[in-house]
């Protein structure tokens, strides 16, 4: 871990599908006005969740007035402080973004505290994770998020019971917490003006993937000569329509299956003419057939 106030803005976290998040610690608590965290640096992460009351905070050079239902994320890298402006209820959690072991690292034993000048004089990084496209993506130093609270709180529960697994299910309970903080980031985002005219198309493959569209009818649907509309779709997907087809109908393959239905009644809705034709794209997309599928 390094001290360093100043690093980096810009620290990549990795790539979403590959996080092998850990939790280090996890904790609900019940504190009373002016109690008070830092300034220090952490040696992991942080997501800290105010559940009622008001919590002032600090990351590096940013400052924030937190109310119920606010969430800071922050990481190792920067100096912070919070202090709690009346009574208040918080939720927090410890954890790694990437970490083979899935054995908690308590935090308190390598936590530093800093001085009041490296806390102003620091600058917060932007921690950001590589998603489809290889795109990266901003993670919100601060968010209100509404729903958070369950999760949290399983995570919580796992974390203090150590029931048989918990390790693991820790790990899948986090992995979920991120994705659900990254999905909520992706609905923020300004649709850019290349995007929205794909959007006719788009919407006409996931309100009927059965249809087998061809390009020609997409291109159409968009006001675009085939060629443009052909170019711009791959620019904004990173596939042809052809492949988004295909991965639209596998993505609602594996919902059906997941739900109980069979092959030969999920083959004829999703436009397929035969089992074996669905199988083929099925083991082409997922690397499974969709019998392997079903049963991991």
């Amino acid at each position: 871990m390094s001290s360093d106030p100043n690093p980096s803005r810009q620290i990549v976290l990795g790539t979403i599908d590959d996080l092998q998040p850990t939790v280090n610690f996890a904790s609900h608590a019940e504190v009373p006005a002016a109690e008070y965290w830092g300034p220090r640096i952490i040696p992991d992460y942080q997501l800290f969740c105010l559940l009622s009351g008001e919590a002032d905070m600090q990351i590096g050079e940013d400052h924030q007035t937190l109310t119920a239902g606010d969430s800071a994320l922050y990481g190792p890298h920067c100096p912070h402080r919070i202090i709690t402006r009346t009574d208040a209820v918080f939720i927090g959690i410890h954890f790694a973004y990437c970490q083979e072991s899935l054995e908690p690292v308590h935090p308190a034993f390598s936590i530093e505290t800093c001085s009041e000048e490296a806390l102003h004089k620091s600058i917060r990084p932007s921690y950001k994770l590589e998603i489809d496209n290889k795109e990266l993506l901003e993670l919100p130093p601060f968010f209100n998020m509404p729903g958070l609270e369950p999760i949290l709180m399983r995570i919580v529960k796992e974390y203090l019971n150590e029931q048989p697994g918990y390790r693991i299910v820790l790990r899948a309970l986090m992995t979920e917490l991120i994705a659900t903080i990254v999905r909520n980031q992706l609905t923020k985002r300004p649709r850019s003006l290349e995007q929205s005219k794909i959007d006719p198309a788009l919407q006409a493959i996931n309100r009927e993937p059965e249809k087998n569209w061809t390009v020609n009818e997409l291109a159409a649907l968009c006001g675009y000569h085939v060629i443009y509309f052909s170019s711009l779709f791959r620019k904004c997907t990173g596939e042809s329509p052809k492949q988004y087809l295909i991965s639209e109908r596998i993505r609602k393959a594996k919902y059906y299956l997941l739900s109980g239905e069979k092959m030969e009644v999920i083959a004829e809705r999703l436009g397929y003419a035969s089992i074996h034709y669905f199988s083929r794209n099925f083991k082409e997309e997922t690397g499974l057939t969709p019998t392997e599928f079903k049963q991991q």
